[in-house]
C-alpha cells in the first residue's frame, strides 16, 4: 500500500496538536552517500518538543505539593517522598530537548542511532499525524513492550512507507487516552 493511499484513507485527523514547529524544520534527509539500494536513511528529531512556560512548572509544583500532602496525610512520609521524586523526574523529562538522530530502514529492521529493532519484534505499523507532522508508530508483539515512534521528513514519507509496507502490515491507530493526556499537559 502506498503512502498517498494511506494518507487518503485516514478519515479523521488526530486530535493531537503540535505547539513547536522545530521538528518540521529539523527533519531532513541525510546528505547523499553510497548506501545499499535496499536501505533508506535520514535524520530527524527523536520527539516533538512542546514549549513550556515557567507557569507550567509552577502548576506542576502546586500539584506535587497537594499530592504529596495527601499522600503524607493518608499514607506515610515515604509515599509523600515518592510523589515528590516522581514529579521532579517528570519535570526533568519535560524540559529535555530532542536530539537529532540518524534513522534507517533496511531488510534487517529499523535502526535508530546505533540500535537495531528487528521487524520480528513488531506486529504492525501506523502513520500518526500530529498537525502537519507525521510519524510512524510500530506496535510491539510483546504485550508490555513499548512501541517505537520514528519521525521523518515529509518528502521521504512515500519511500519509507512503501518500504515498511513490504516488511510489516499497516494498521490504523487512533490516539489512546495516555496520548491525549500527554498532549493536553504539553509533555
Amino acid at each position: 500500500m502506498s503512502y498517498n493511499t494511506l494518507m487518503a484513507e485516514q478519515a479523521t485527523p488526530s486530535p493531537i496538536q503540535v505547539f513547536d514547529d522545530s521538528l518540521m524544520n529539523s527533519a531532513q534527509s541525510l546528505p547523499e552517500k553510497p548506501v545499499a539500494s535496499d536501505e533508506l536513511s535520514w535524520t530527524a528529531s527523536e520527539f516533538i518538543a512542546h514549549a513550556k512556560s515557567s507557569g507550567w512548572y509552577v502548576i506542576l509544583g502546586g500539584i506535587t505539593l497537594v499530592l504529596a500532602g495527601l499522600a503524607y496525610y493518608f499514607a506515610d512520609i515515604f509515599s509523600a517522598i515518592v510523589v515528590v521524586v516522581v514529579a521532579i523526574l517528570f519535570g526533568y523529562m519535560a524540559s529535555r530537548k530532542p536530539r537529532e538522530l540518524p534513522y534507517a530502514v533496511n531488510e534487517k529492521g529499523i535502526q535508530v542511532d546505533q540500535k537495531l529493532y528487528p521487524y520480528s519484534g513488531f506486529k504492525s505499523f501506523s502513520i500518526i499525524q500530529e498537525e502537519g507532522i507525521e510519524s510512524i508508530w510500530f506496535m510491539p508483539l510483546k504485550r508490555f513492550a513499548p512501541g517505537l515512534t520514528i519521525y521523518f521528513a515529509p518528502q521521504e514519507g512515500q519511500k519509507i512507507v512503501d518500504f515498511l509496507g513490504s516488511q510489516l502490515p499497516y494498521e490504523e491507530r487512533k490516539p489512546d487516552t495516555i496520548d491525549i493526556l500527554m498532549h493536553r499537559i504539553r509533555f
